[in-house]
């Protein structure tokens, strides 16, 4: 198999959406949704901070003192230096325009889908199937709507993107023996306890795959062999590195209070069976039986042929096959966490619609479970069914997406700049919309913040009359 990473030697095998019919039908679905998640950008998007945007506004307009604290500050059960760092540099070049973080989910979503579109090619010698528009299908449907089109969601964006980009790197050298693959593993290691819980849960099991590969390496003496014998010492200090992060994360933390207790393993197992099924969308919230046996019915079966892969086969291709079933459990330990956190709020609340995205990458790492280990007959099978599945979804999800968040997004972003342009005062938009804005905050504090961005001339504040 070729290097994914590296590229093949073969200029005729170079990515090109061109060519083959299934070439141009995964590409034009990669454009078409591409270019509806950047249109609803331009038509719904607003230039107005909502949630937890509004702890930006201090350190963009140069109100908050301690801004290392901020950076470190928690919210709910995340600290997100990583993300806050990378929103409040876009704030800052772009002068306060909250659509910049939009835009970013967009791009890197679109990235990834497309990245991992090129990984399928790469495994298969150059050739692009029709499934593999499964990818921009998955990450870029409208039922993702908080994911696109709010600006904090990057926090939460960035994780999933990070553990994705794991899988071109781990496939290429499932023992990381390149200083290209090398440096991406550990430094994307290092990031993820940076970037919140979602990204602390992955960081033990890829942490300890870094530790794995470098003292095969020395052991083996394959250390000796290569250019570059830094690398077994890179990969093991950058899993140490990473474990530090974590138990420095856990210093004077606080557990959220607001989130009801754990009731019991029944109800743990049955939010993570939910949460497998949140992978085909929101819109799967309504037929939970039918989505859930869906969903086991595909990712159970990658199991067996991961162990298979890993029976069968020897040297470097076992171990591409056990990295894989590695990277499968951490997921499905990922899903047992986010059960047993959510089982006392989902039974009577539902999930959130943007948890949606975080099954996605379980669903994407047992796609090319099945394009390296499956029987040709059986995975087309199984692939085809996934993408038809999602096709099939995708009105659904759209509508959902609409429902559940654009509408209510939409009319509360209308009635704010109906307002300003009434001549409503900051304290007049903080009393009338706080509910919608940032509802665990009082008057004063989000006039205040109201103030920053109108003393700021951030657009359409500068509007506001006077307090």
């Amino acid at each position: 198999m070729k290097s994914i990473i590296s590229g093949t030697k073969n200029p005729d095998q170079s990515f090109s959406f061109r060519g083959s019919k299934a070439s141009l039908f995964v590409g034009g679905v990669w454009l078409i949704m591409m270019l509806i998640a950047l249109t609803c950008l331009v038509a719904y998007g607003r230039n107005i901070p909502l949630a937890e945007d509004w702890v930006l506004v201090a350190p963009l307009t140069g109100n908050e003192p301690d801004l290392w604290g901020w950076l470190w500050s928690q919210n709910n059960e995340h600290r997100i230096p990583l993300p806050r760092l990378i929103l409040l540099g876009l704030l800052t070049l772009t002068k306060g325009n909250f659509r910049v973080g939009m835009l970013f989910n967009i791009l890197i979503l679109g990235g990834l889908s497309f990245i991992l579109i090129w990984v399928a090619r790469s495994l298969r010698e150059g050739q692009t199937k029709y499934v593999d528009a499964f990818f921009p299908l998955a990450f870029l449907h409208l039922g993702h709507w908080p994911n696109l089109y709010w600006n904090w969601q990057l926090t939460q964006i960035l994780p999933t993107v990070i553990v994705c980009l794991f899988l071109p790197i781990l496939l290429d050298q499932p023992l990381l023996k390149t200083p290209i693959t090398a440096l991406m593993a550990g430094i994307g290691l290092i990031l993820l306890p940076l970037c919140g819980a979602n990204g602390l849960l992955y960081t033990p099991f890829l942490a300890i795959w870094l530790i794995y590969c470098g003292i095969r390496q020395m052991k083996t003496k394959e250390i000796l062999a290569i250019m570059s014998p830094w690398i077994a010492y890179f990969l093991i200090a950058s899993a140490l590195v990473s474990f530090l992060l974590v138990g420095v994360y856990f210093i004077g933390y606080e557990s959220p209070s607001w989130n009801p207790p754990n009731p019991g393993i029944i109800s743990t197992l049955a939010t993570t069976a939910k949460f497998f099924a949140y992978g085909f969308g929101p819109s799967a919230a309504n037929f939970w039986s039918i989505f859930v046996f869906a969903a086991f019915a595909y990712l159970l079966p990658s199991f067996v042929i991961l162990v298979k892969g890993i029976l069968i086969n020897k040297d470097n291709e076992k171990q591409r096959a056990l990295v894989v079933l590695w990277l499968v459990g951490m997921l499905f330990v990922f899903a047992l966490a986010i059960g047993y956190g959510r089982a006392g709020s989902v039974p009577t609340e539902g999930f959130p619609i943007r948890y949606a995205l975080f099954s996605v990458p379980l669903f994407c790492t047992c796609f090319f479970a099945w394009e390296l280990y499956g029987n040709p007959h059986i995975k087309a099978l199984f692939q085809q069914g996934l993408l038809i599945l999602m096709l099939l979804l995708l009105p659904f999800n759209m509508i959902t997406g609409f429902t559940m968040f654009g509408n209510w997004y939409d009319r509360g972003m209308n009635a704010i700049e109906q307002d300003i342009v009434e001549g409503r005062t900051g304290l007049e938009i903080a009393q009338r919309h706080r509910d919608f804005l940032v509802h665990w905050w009082d008057d004063e504090k989000l006039a205040n913040h109201i103030q920053m961005l109108y003393e700021h001339r951030i657009v359409p504040f500068s509007n506001l009359q006077k307090n």
